[in-house]
C-alpha cells in the first residue's frame, strides 16, 4: 500500500463550517496532483493524522505531552506509507504514543481539520501541517508504555483549561463531545 487511499474523500466529506481556512487549504492541496502526505512535502506542507480520544465513560480526553513542542496535544503525527487510511494512521499514532489499542470510531466524518505552521527545525524548512483529526472512544483507560512522548493522561473536560489548550484543541474536544452526544 502507498499511503491512505481515502485522503481525498475524508477531506471532501468534512462539513463546511463558514470561513474555514483549514478546510479550504486542504481542498486546495488535494489539487496538487501528487501525494501530499509524505513528510518530505514542504510546498506548502503535508497532511498529518491525529486522534481525539474520549475515555470509556466519555468524560475525559486523552492528551499527550509533546516533547519537542513542550505542550499538551491530542495524539497524532505523520502519515506513513503503510497507513491504508486516515483512520489507520490516527489509530497507529495513538498506539505508538500511548499504548492504547482498543478504540471505537466516533462518527463518519473528521472531528476537525486544522492547518498550522511548523517552524524551521534542523534541515526541515518551515511548512504547514494540515491535520486530519479522527474521533474515537476508548474501551480501556489503561495507558503505556510511553515510548514516544513525555507523558500521557486522561483529562476531564472540566480540567482541560489547566493544560493551556490552543483553539484547535478546544475546538476538536468540543466537536468530539458533540459527536458523542
Amino acid at each position: 500500500m502507498f499511503g491512505p487511499s481515502d485522503l481525498g474523500d475524508v477531506v471532501q466529506n468534512y462539513p463546511f463550517q463558514g470561513a474555514d481556512h483549514s478546510r479550504a487549504l486542504a481542498l486546495d492541496v488535494l489539487e496538487f496532483g501528487r501525494p501530499m502526505w509524505p513528510r518530505s512535502e514542504f510546498d506548502p506542507g503535508h497532511f498529518t493524522a491525529s486522534a481525539f480520544v474520549a475515555s470509556p465513560d466519555g468524560t475525559s480526553l486523552l492528551l499527550i505531552h509533546h516533547g519537542a513542542l513542550n505542550c499538551w496535544l491530542q495524539p497524532g503525527g505523520h502519515i506513513e506509507r503503510e497507513d491504508e487510511s486516515v483512520e489507520a494512521a490516527a489509530r497507529r499514532e495513538v498506539r505508538e504514543e500511548t499504548g492504547l489499542k482498543d478504540l471505537v470510531r466516533i462518527g463518519r466524518v473528521l472531528v476537525r481539520i486544522d492547518a498550522h505552521e511548523i517552524p524551521r527545525r534542523g534541515r526541515e524548512q518551515e511548512h504547514i501541517h494540515i491535520d486530519l483529526a479522527v474521533g474515537f472512544l476508548a474501551r480501556s483507560s489503561e495507558l503505556g508504555p510511553l515510548d514516544e512522548v513525555k507523558d500521557a493522561r486522561w483529562v476531564h473536560s472540566e480540567d482541560l483549561h489547566r493544560y493551556d489548550p490552543d483553539d484547535a484543541l478546544l475546538a476538536g474536544a468540543r466537536s468530539l463531545w458533540e459527536m458523542l452526544g
